[in-house]
């Protein structure tokens, strides 16, 4: 039998689970599922990195011993996998004491085969990224990521000699004997190999500090969290027994934030101790919030549960797959999850579903028999186009195929009129209506799991797999209707989602409060792609004579091509506090109207000069 392990990357315990978190456990949890219902064997594994400065100081500040801070997080990642109906065979946490003697044995191997030595070690270090930064990553001396200046340290420590592995690297990224997708990561990568590889850090002395993995050669040191981190991957199999059956993963999903890493310092561990590589990265982009960087300074970090109390784990995991092209950064709202859960499930699933049904129940309470399969139908669905968009991990667009075939069968319903038919005619439409809603039941199974269970319960038929996504397999339906599949999110709800940060909700303000706005006329001067963001532009606004040019980052690309902007006069807010957005600065923050997720810029009057105050 085939086998399929597929990866996420363990989450940093230092805070809560959040939207990003949720997406790419979901990613990999419809992998691991559409690779079951292809009956192969399949291991699943995600998990929490409890150990670091950063865990250690958010401890402290909370007044709490390190092990039951990270305890408290990790049963909150535990929780909302299990609310988001994640699953994973394994759910690893590198304080397990498994885990921690596995660590020290890799160390011990490394050491005795010089691949770690005694040292100094001097560069920019960031408590955010746990990582020392070259200075090109920095901006105006800060770190890009976190905004923050890093500790320019010099110290004594054990590093790991990933000079070594340079060349080796390059090859096996070149070649894709080490695959990493989308194409733009791996050109990052290379890029970054080819400007020189460093030795690197690995462990930092106890009195800096103390809540990590000791190292088995030197009890004055703590081992540093990426090689205890990245050991996941390993024990995560072995604490099960099933090391030699799945080892290597063969897809790591991660967001772009730990790229580097994985892409160097993860391989030349695998090489030092003679292990396979895995056979693929993904990196998927950055997520949005309403089209700004989530942040709990923005109070605008939405939790899992949250979403599941609110619109029900299926029609969360299905936003998620749909809304977002994997590989590019996205953006959530839950007016946008309003309304595919709506339109879509709401709409064109459940409803297909609920009519068919109370159809075939009226008029067959006895039984629908097999008829002959209507090739009209049976020709619009392309599993094979499907399986190969999974398999290419382009899953978005296989949703869609699959959501194709759903519109198809509604399309059918239509032109068939049952309600018009009667007799054998009826029996022959319905046979393979039910027969289709199955087939989509199975395909969607690995999106929307608990939506396609209770399909099956109404059909009477046992979950499927992928091989029995064919016309005319049944040779009788007994059906019986349960409800409805989605209930439709209306009135209050839909006119006002909140957020879960309820304490942010705007108040009225009074007009002292407005006055503290300062809002101008611009002139759009220039306007450029953010180098690291797919729907941003950076544009350069002209305040007029005397005044200093403003720069502002805005997600204008979905809705204004480059021309369009050019000279075009907005209105802007000019004493917003200075962001940094995917790394670059942006100073203000353009007035525009928001409906159905069309962005129009609010813009006076041609004849007022630029630099005039908006009253």
């Amino acid at each position: 039998m085939k086998k399929f392990y597929v990866t996420t990357p363990i989450y940093y315990t230092n805070s809560s689970p959040h939207v990003g978190s949720a997406y790419t456990t979901i990613l990999a949890d419809v992998l691991a599922r559409w690779h079951r219902i292809k009956k192969e064997d399949v291991f699943f594994l995600t998990g929490t990195d409890e150990h670091g400065q950063k865990i250690q100081e958010s401890a402290e500040k909370e007044n709490k011993d390190p092990k039951e801070f990270v305890d408290k997080i990790a049963k909150e990642f535990q929780e909302s996998f299990s609310l988001l109906n994640i699953s994973n065979d394994n759910f690893i946490r590198t304080t397990n004491k498994f885990h921690e003697k596995e660590v020290q044995k890799i160390l011990t191997e490394l050491y005795n085969k010089k691949y770690i030595y005694k040292g100094h070690y001097e560069s920019y270090y960031c408590v955010g990224c746990e990582q020392y930064l070259p200075e090109s990553d920095l901006k105006d001396g800060k770190c890009i990521l976190h905004n923050r200046e890093p500790e320019l340290r010099k110290e004594e420590a054990y590093l790991f000699k990933l000079s070594k592995f340079q060349n080796k690297l390059l090859n096996l990224i070149k070649s894709d004997k080490y695959k990493i997708l989308p194409k733009e990561r791996k050109k990052e990568v290379l890029s970054f190999i080819k400007s020189g590889l460093n030795d690197i850090s690995i462990s930092r002395r106890k009195e800096q500090v103390n809540w990590g993995i000791e190292l088995p050669f030197d009890k004055n040191h703590i081992c540093f969290v990426w090689v205890d981190a990245f050991w996941n991957y390993v024990t995560g199999l072995k604490e099960k027994n099933k090391f030699n059956k799945f080892w290597s993963p063969d897809i790591q999903l991660m967001a772009k934030d730990i790229l580097r890493v994985h892409a160097t310092i993860w391989p030349a561990l695998l090489l030092a101790t003679n292990n396979k590589l895995p056979r693929t990265l993904f990196i998927h982009g950055y997520f949005t919030v309403n089209g700004q960087k989530m942040s709990k300074s923005l109070g605008n970090v939405v939790s899992p549960s949250y979403l599941v109390e609110n619109y029900g784990a299926d029609s969360v995991r299905y936003f998620l797959i749909r809304n977002i092209s994997l590989g590019q950064d996205g953006d959530f709202s839950e007016e946008a999850l309003i309304s595919r859960h709506n339109n879509e499930l709401a709409n064109d699933l459940g409803n297909l579903v609920s009519r068919v049904l109370t159809l075939a129940e009226k008029n067959f309470s006895k039984g629908l028999k097999k008829s002959q399969v209507d090739k009209k139908l049976f020709l619009k669905l392309n599993i094979k186009k499907i399986d190969s968009l999974m398999e290419n991990f382009e899953i978005n667009n296989a949703l869609s195929e699959i959501w194709k075939f759903v519109n198809e069968s509604n399309k059918y319903v239509n032109e068939k009129k049952p309600w018009e038919l009667k007799g054998k005619k009826l029996e022959s439409v319905l046979y393979n209506l039910l027969e289709s809603i199955r087939i989509n039941a199975i395909l969607l199974s690995p999106f929307i799991p608990e939506s396609s269970e209770k399909i099956f319960s109404q059909l009477n038929q046992k979950p499927g797999k992928l091989k029995e996504a064919k016309f005319g397999l049944v040779k009788i339906y007994k059906v019986k209707k349960e409800g409805i599949l989605f209930n439709k999110i209306e009135g209050e709800k839909m006119k006002n989602p909140k957020s879960e940060k309820t304490e942010n909700n705007l108040d009225k303000i009074d007009i002292k409060d407005f006055n503290k706005l300062e809002m101008r006329v611009a002139r759009i001067k220039e306007v450029g792609d953010h180098p690291d963001a797919s729907k941003l532009y950076i544009l350069v606004l002209d305040l007029g004579k005397g005044e200093h040019e403003l720069q502002v980052v805005s997600g204008l690309k979905e809705n204004y091509k480059k021309e369009e902007l050019v000279n075009k006069r907005v209105i802007v807010l000019t004493n917003l506090k200075h962001a940094v957005i995917r790394g670059i600065e942006s100073q203000g923050m353009l007035l525009a109207a928001v409906f159905k997720n069309r962005i129009s810029l609010v813009q006076p009057d041609s004849d007022i000069e630029i630099g005039a105050r908006v009253m």
